[in-house]
């Protein structure tokens, strides 16, 4: 009797220590998966924020450039309404040396530097989502969480790129 207790006791421990590390495995797997999704979810919503920046900054330089532009168009339909009047409104302005407006390029110029400095962080964001993603799929395909991702539903992700 003695024998068999103590069999009994060594079986019963031996599954509860197997159910234990076994419980703990999938805890950790769980765990790893939650975060690998958060960290990949973070930095998708990253960089939608980075995109609306960066066309909020081109936004805002161009709109100078529109201003500038109704404001220059302006100053021209009036020199041409002022020489091609009729009457003596053409004749008066005929003694007039005129100087046609230049247009600042340092807007575009500006415009040029903020596109190139916004992209390549752009493409920094956009490889590390890369990376994020390529992690949680090399996670989730190797064994054994394959098996774990299999019967929980895990699916791999697709990583969106905007290019």
């Amino acid at each position: 009797m003695n024998k068999l207790l103590i069999t009994t006791l060594a079986l019963v421990g031996t599954l509860v220590v197997t159910v234990v590390v076994f419980g703990g495995y999938l805890a950790s797997t769980y765990n790893k998966h939650v975060q690998l999704h958060s960290l990949y979810d973070a930095k998708l919503k990253s960089n939608e924020a980075n995109f609306d920046n960066m066309w909020k900054k081109i936004s805002q330089v161009t709109q100078v450039s529109d201003m500038q532009k109704d404001a220059l168009k302006q100053i021209f339909v009036e020199y041409a309404s002022a020489r091609t009047g009729g009457g003596d409104q053409g004749s008066l302005m005929r003694w007039i040396k005129e100087a046609v407006p230049t247009v600042d390029v340092s807007i575009y110029k500006n415009l040029q530097n903020i596109i190139t400095s916004s992209r390549d962080s752009w493409t920094a964001n956009q490889n590390e989502l890369i990376d994020i993603s390529r992690e949680y799929n090399v996670f989730i395909k190797t064994f054994p969480t394959n098996i774990v991702a299999m019967v929980f539903g895990w699916q791999s992700i697709n990583p969106v790129v905007i290019t």
